[in-house]
């Protein structure tokens, strides 16, 4: 017999190559050729007519495209190969419906063929039918029994909880499945066991799972201290506060810097009750403890015990301490603050020992540039009257440093200004003394920067923190005085630091909110774009220029961000169910719930909900003079009834805040709040909230049923 001639959609291959080659090069003129040719060969055929509809599609043309894909489809064709090719027009096109009707006729027609349910349950991911994907999941599963489809089942029940469906009868279902699925077969991927204990951990049978861990099972951990943080967790979980010392204990023995199994360590051994305030058993994360100064935590140990608890942690420390590594590790000593913290709440401390243990971090680590956010949360807790004290000794150990080390004198002279900066000691001082120390920072600035002239142009300099802080000190003498030249000072500062280094973000970053402060929003938005905030930045960052633009003149520049956000949320939406049957195939299935939690996010993002209301605004302030536009922008918003049905509680309820308003100054920590615009003990402003813009375009109304009356 002769060799069977390969085939593509009932096609000689060799006949397709060609055209195969164009697509994928882009050549999709040629392509168009090449497939049209086809047609008039094979005009029947569906797969040349879906080709020609993705390259009609690829070429800006989807009316064109869309009519293709149709005739295929109306051929009810059953072959992979043009069932995916049509998938593809059909998702680029927003016609997932029909693409998902297309499989689950050729299902129907061939129920037991492996890569059509497979392409079936890829439609239902991308619409987010997590009922179906499950049915089908198992239907695979049923038909070649492996290890994959069932978690592909199980991922779906999860997604079914996530959403609030099912609760603890489905998760019975899966915690069913998977332990007959082990019984009979056991279970041969990592990702497989940690999605069976993520299981048990939402239906509360910690005992179990931890067992399980115990078991063969826990030999599929090639990484020791990733089954140990789990079983650490698991145990804090069940208040099995002893055994769960041990295991993170022993988790630091290898990992000393890792914080947050030392915080959950220590909390552990202290038997505070920190360690079983959980925030989220699905995110794996933890209450810190209470931050707040006054408070005090409580233990069930006695006194003794307690302070035989203490003394053990900290020889345990101690010995992490001098453990020989070349890496720089700030945990284990950072730990004997956290420690003399956790004692001070206790109130088995005062002031002085906490005191102690920050200059001794500082005499170790005071150089580096992460020291202040070390620290930070700890300054909270030295008492007022003892802050002049410790800046006294920390200004005692900058001087220690021997002459030729310049670069660490500074790290530290640095450090100290940025905790007397924390602290406000100098708030009360007069304008005379507060401008003589910002003209000391930028002296301090200037004097070193030879210290910075062999680091790469974006690299971080030495000293970079000093004009921002200089900067602060002129916003609030202006705030005192309202002199105005204070407010250009501050600019002229930040525009002078990055003329010598133009890469640094935070000098831009102050200098877009001093812009916008004072008016001069068009130089505002000139920073904001020089910092070139992109994808998914938009989302945290925007805040910075956004509500700024919305009150400005510059229309058109408002209109170009609002556009590229919205074109980035859109391409995000299509790409994000991708991503998730990616992690599918790829039997990452953590992932999997991560990727829909996160686009369940993003869909509901307050960001998202403002710019969409806003850009309709703006098209009709833009197309003010012309009524039979501003008829068909209301016809594409059902005549306004989409922005209201925006505001509905099912959609306010579920909304996410993404901004980061970390990154703000302090004397504008959020959008509707700036401290400069009142006296100097504190003023708020207030604009209009999305919500009354919503209702306002609903009342636009009025005008287009005048008009249509009228007509």
């Amino acid at each position: 017999m002769g060799s069977k001639i390969p085939m593509a959609g009932g096609i000689a291959e060799r006949r397709i190559r060609p055209l195969w080659d164009a697509i994928d090069s882009r050549q999709y003129k040629n392509a168009l050729k090449l497939a049209t040719s086809l047609l008039t060969k094979h005009p029947d055929s569906p797969y040349i007519l879906s080709l020609k509809a993705l390259v009609l599609e690829r070429m800006g043309k989807p009316d064109e495209a869309l009519p293709l894909c149709l005739n295929a489809k109306d051929a009810n064709p059953v072959d992979d190969l043009t069932l995916s090719t049509l998938q593809i027009v059909f998702q680029r096109l927003d016609r997932l419906d029909l693409a998902t009707s297309c499989y689950e006729y050729a299902c129907g027609k061939i129920p037991n063929n492996p890569d059509l349910m497979m392409g079936l349950f890829n439609c239902y991911v991308r619409e987010y039918s997590y009922v179906k994907q499950q049915q089908t999941a198992m239907k695979m599963y049923k038909l070649v029994p492996e290890e994959r489809f069932l978690l592909w089942a199980i991922c779906s029940i999860q997604l079914q909880v996530a959403c609030g469906n099912g609760g603890e009868r489905l998760l019975s279902l899966a915690e069913a499945l998977l332990k007959k699925r082990i019984d009979s077969h056991g279970l041969h991927e990592l990702e497989a066991l940690r999605v069976y204990i993520s299981v048990l951990e939402q239906e509360g049978k910690f005992t179990t799972a931890l067992d399980v861990l115990d078991g063969k099972l826990g030999k599929l951990f090639s990484i020791e201290n990733d089954k140990l943080r789990i079983q650490g967790k698991l145990l804090i979980c069940a208040c099995e506060y002893d055994a769960a010392a041990k295991v993170l204990r022993s988790v630091l023995e290898t990992c000393s810097d890792d914080w947050e199994a030392f915080l959950h360590y220590l909390s552990c051994s202290l038997e505070d009750g920190s360690a079983s305030d959980i925030k989220d058993i699905k995110t794996q994360n933890y209450l810190e403890p209470d931050a707040r100064p006054n408070s005090r935590l409580s233990s069930s140990l006695r006194e003794e015990e307690f302070d035989l608890r203490v003394s053990d942690v900290r020889s345990f420390i101690q010995k992490l301490q001098e453990n020989n590594v070349h890496e720089v590790r700030r945990g284990p000593f950072l730990a004997n603050i956290e420690i003399e913290k956790r004692r001070l709440m206790f109130g088995k401390a005062d002031n002085g020992e906490l005191m102690q243990s920050f200059l001794e971090y500082f005499r170790r680590f005071g150089h580096l540039a992460s020291f202040v956010s070390d620290v930070e949360e700890y300054l909270q807790y030295i008492e007022p009257r003892q802050r002049s004290k410790l800046l006294q000794e920390l200004r005692e150990i900058c001087f220690q440093i021997s002459p030729g080390d310049a670069v660490k004198g500074l790290g530290r002279t640095v450090a100290v200004l940025q905790v007397e900066e924390h602290f406000d000691i100098m708030h009360s001082e007069s304008n005379d003394d507060r401008v003589a120390h910002a003209v000391f920072l930028a002296k301090l600035y200037l004097e070193n920067l030879n210290l910075s002239k062999d680091l790469d142009s974006q690299e971080i300099m030495h000293g970079e923190e000093l004009l921002p802080m200089a900067s602060n000190i002129l916003m609030e003498l202006f705030w005192r005085t309202q002199h105005h030249g204070y407010l250009l000072e501050a600019i002229l500062i930040l525009e002078f630091g990055l003329s010598i280094r133009r890469y640094i973000w935070q000098y831009r970053l102050l200098l877009v909110h001093l812009y916008t402060y004072w008016s001069a929003t068009a130089s505002a938005f000139e920073w904001y774009k020089s910092l070139e905030i992109k994808n998914i930045m938009q989302e945290s960052m925007s805040h910075h220029i956004f509500p700024q633009l919305l009150s400005s003149p510059l229309w058109s520049e408002l209109n170009s961000m609002m556009k590229e956000y919205l074109k980035f949320h859109e391409d995000y939406m299509k790409e994000a169910a991708d991503l998730t049957f990616l992690a599918y195939r790829h039997c990452n299935y953590s992932k999997v719930v991560e990727f829909v939690k996160f686009r369940e996010r993003m869909r509901n993002s307050h960001h998202f909900f403002l710019v969409r209301i806003e850009s309709t605004l703006l098209e009709l302030k833009q197309n003010a003079d012309n009524l039979d536009e501003v008829e068909f922008i209301l016809a594409n918003l059902d005549s306004g009834i989409h922005p209201l049905e925006w505001s509905e509680d099912k959609y306010l309820s579920s909304i996410s805040f993404n901004e980061d308003f970390q990154t703000r100054p302090w004397w504008s920590p959020s959008p509707n709040e700036c401290y400069l615009s009142g006296p100097f003990e504190g003023g708020t402003i207030h604009r209009k909230e999305s919500l009354v813009r919503a209702l306002a375009l609903s009342y636009s109304l009025f005008s287009y049923c005048l008009v249509f009356n009228l007509k």
